[in-house]
Formats: structure tokens, sequence, C-alpha cells
């Protein structure tokens, strides 16, 4: 199969770049480790997650902190495109958890891997329905019989 073939059949996925696209972002700890079963490192990353975004106009819509992940539904803002909000949230979780850990653990390293996963959001219509999937991830993976007993998410529709 030559490459424009392949082009046609596995288009490089457009990256959200306009003011108001949106995405489902998914960053995963390094080596899996779930450092986010500890209430004071999860607390911590939850509050950097919207103080990093509120210079860019960029919008977390829904959000949901597992022990080895966080998922976030984001909404590009004017400021920035989606690639440097996921470059804000990566640095900025990482300061407030190294931050947090220090005094228990000493500095936890690399938090996030390099790579993540950006999955566009085309349906505007379709946006609710994103958010609620992410915030019931906990259920989904028997980590709470009901997501609204996990303690770490939030959604603008809830």
């Amino acid at each position: 199969m030559n490459s424009i073939a392949v082009k046609k059949l596995f288009p490089k996925p457009r990256l959200n770049t306009h003011p108001g696209e949106l995405s489902w972002i998914t960053l995963t700890t390094e080596n899996k480790d779930n450092w986010f079963v500890d209430t004071t490192l999860a607390w911590s990353t939850a509050k950097a997650l919207h103080q990093c975004l509120d210079k860019t106009n960029a919008q977390v819509l829904a959000w949901v902190l597992l022990p080895d992940q966080l998922q976030v539904l984001l909404q590009a803002g004017s400021n920035c495109g989606v690639q440097d909000a996921v470059q804000k949230l990566k640095v900025s979780t990482a300061v407030a958890i190294n931050k947090a850990a220090h005094a228990t653990q000493g500095l936890v390293g690399p938090l996030w891997q390099a790579r993540h996963q950006i999955q566009p959001v085309y349906q505007r219509r379709c946006a609710r329905d994103v958010g609620m999937n992410i915030i019931r991830q906990p259920q989904n993976l028997g980590l709470v019989e009901n997501y609204a007993h996990y303690p770490y998410w939030n959604c603008i529709w809830v």
C-alpha cells in the first residue's frame, strides 16, 4: 500500500487549535504509578488543574483524577491552543504534586508520561455526553458503585 493510500485510510487527527474547540485529554502518570490514591496529592493536583488555565481562557468542562491518570474535557481558550494548554496542565500539576509530596515522600520526579492522548470532540452536541463519560470512569473501573461517591471529579453539567 502506498503512502497516499495510508494517509486516506488513517488521516492524521486534527488537533484543536481554534478558540472554543473541544478535546478529551488523557494524561497518564510515569510508569502508571498510582500517585492519586494519596488524598493530599490528589487535591493538590485538582487545585492546580483549575489554577493553571486561568490566564489562557481555556475552560475545563469535566475532569476526573484516577489513581494513575487525569482525564479532562477541555475547551480551547482564545490565548492558547490545546497543545499549549496540555503543557501548562502537565507542568502546573507536576509542580503542585512535587511540592505536596516533598514533605512526606521526597520529590516525585517526573509525574506524567511524555505522550498523552488528545481526542478531538468535533460535534458540540456530544460535549455533555463526553463529559459524563469522563466523570463515570471511576464507576466503570469498579473504584466506586456510583460515580458521585468518587471524590476527585467535576463537571459543569452536574
